[in-house]
């Protein structure tokens, strides 16, 4: 409950307001609005997942309908944004630049890998998941499902990509950077929700880190992100 009320405080501050300001762009005609588009669908389809698959229902509740329609719409979104991002609307960048993307990028695959270490030797002589998680393993299940199934091995191939000077790859690594700077938000601001309620599940050293964690990928997206509102043209 603790983390949730942090989720749903990103979703009110962050996502609903960035998926406005995508809305707008689209609506004026403006080439950055899909880009702007892909994180928070991206997001919300990461979210909604757990949002059904997480609480172990064993019953029909009335919100599950609604969660699948936004989980349905936000996927939809996502691919509808991606496939009208034109490759030739982006902004040329160096090939030193592009380096940069493409190592920065291996470093947000090892942080996003980087809660997970723990499990390794767990699964290998056993043991539990992390305590937190105790009462509700299928959340811990999924989000490690989603990070590790999905999420690292798309951020590596794009990494890769872009040292290969892959096309499509130009495109992902705006929706990627955007959507890894609102988990980063919502994971700082969930461990600040527990760290409010006297949580005995987060430490203050842990929040700090997150926030410096944060503080870097905002600013590493907002670089990445500079080029791209520099100039305008027409969708």
């Amino acid at each position: 409950m603790n983390q949730t009320l942090g989720l749903e405080a990103v979703s009110l501050l962050v996502v609903a307001p960035s998926s406005a300001l995508a809305a707008v762009l689209v609506l004026r005609g403006d080439r950055t609005g899909h880009i702007v588009a892909i994180p928070p669908a991206a997001y919300t389809t990461y979210m909604f997942v757990q949002y059904i698959i997480g609480p172990q229902y064993v019953e029909y509740p009335p919100v599950i309908p609604f969660h699948l329609a936004m989980l349905i719409l936000s996927g939809t979104l996502l691919v509808y944004s991606w496939n009208h991002v034109r490759v030739e609307d982006l902004p040329t960048v160096s090939s030193q630049r592009e380096r940069i993307y493409s190592w920065v990028l291996l470093l947000f695959a090892l942080f996003a890998s980087f809660g997970y270490l723990f499990a390794v030797p767990r699964m290998l002589a056993g043991g539990t998941i992390p305590a937190e998680y105790i009462d509700d393993p299928s959340v811990y299940w999924t989000v490690f499902l989603l990070d590790l199934g999905i999420v690292v091995p798309i951020t590596v191939a794009v990494s890769l990509s872009l040292l290969r000077g892959a096309v499509w790859a130009r495109k992902a690594i705006y929706g990627l950077v955007g959507w890894y700077t609102i988990v980063t938000i919502a994971v700082l601001a969930l461990f600040v929700s527990m760290l409010i309620h006297d949580d005995p599940n987060v430490a203050v050293d842990t929040v700090v880190l997150l926030f410096i964690a944060t503080l870097l990928i905002t600013a590493f997206t907002v670089w990445v992100y500079r080029p791209l509102f520099r100039r305008t043209s027409p969708i």
